[in-house]
């Protein structure tokens, strides 16, 4: 007897907290890798917290807080981060 192979689509919907709850830190980091080079998410390198100590967790969102203020900062304090680029760049 004949054999014939057929495929369905299915749509099924998904919390997307249940799908991320649901990933392993492996499936994490290609979702990640996968949205950065998608454009979904900027290339920033993002970092394992269980590997980093208190300061350096501390040094991240100090950071990412500035980053948000952009707006908000006088052209001096602007000039004082870009200085601090070139320097350790």
């Amino acid at each position: 007897m004949a054999s014939i192979y057929t495929t369905v689509d299915i749509d099924v919907d998904i919390e997307i907290d249940e799908f991320v709850d649901s990933c392993s830190n492996h499936d994490m980091r290609n979702l990640i890798r996968y949205l950065q080079e998608s454009g979904h998410l900027s290339n920033i390198n993002v970092k394992d917290e269980s590997k980093m100590t208190a300061d350096e967790i501390e040094y991240c969102k100090m950071l990412s807080a500035l980053m948000d203020k952009y707006i908000q900062m006088p052209v001096e304090d602007l000039q004082t981060i870009e200085n601090l680029y070139n320097k350790y760049r």
